[in-house]
């Protein structure tokens, strides 16, 4: 729906300055959502139809973390809206729905990276960001998030390699 000489890119730049509703924001990314490669591929490995997603319940509020999931409804933090690009805030929703929608089994773990759901999630998320934004932002994401979670040496390059596989 963007003309000819615009990429996608370009007008999700130009639609991120519009005075959008969270409504229509959260519809927005859900359609990307749905025509993403990766999160495509997931769902066939996960048999599940891409459009589920439109059965999932999305909505922005105001929480202490960027997204989590709860009582099978995806929240995402309010205060990313102005913040953050589409493509970014698109990437915490991809987690999430990576999250909701595949192994759920998380089972015990020392840290909260170390839980299987959350590798597969943030793999999912920063694969998206690798294809939407460039590998520099994906491993810029990455090293963010393993210094929030204080993972250092040889853990961090084997937790790194893990997030960024391929």
């Amino acid at each position: 729906n963007y003309p000819n000489y615009l990429g996608p890119d370009m007008m999700l730049k130009k639609i991120s300055k519009r005075n959008w509703g969270e409504k229509e924001l959260i519809e927005q990314m859900r359609r990307r959502v749905q025509k993403d490669p990766v999160v495509i591929k997931a769902f066939k490995e996960y048999g599940v139809g891409i459009n589920e997603i439109d059965n999932i319940s999305i909505c922005f509020a105001d929480l202490d973390v960027s997204a989590k999931t709860k009582d099978k409804k995806i929240y995402i933090n309010r205060k990313l809206m102005g913040k953050l690009d589409e493509t970014d805030l698109t990437s915490y929703l991809v987690h999430e729905i990576e999250q909701k929608t595949g192994n759920v089994g998380g089972g015990e773990a020392k840290d909260y990276l170390d839980k299987d759901t959350e590798e597969q999630a943030f793999s999912a998320q920063i694969k998206f960001k690798k294809e939407h934004k460039g590998k520099e932002e994906a491993e810029k994401y990455t090293d963010d998030l393993l210094d929030y979670h204080g993972i250092k040496g040889l853990e961090r390059k084997q937790k790194k390699k893990q997030l960024m596989k391929e």
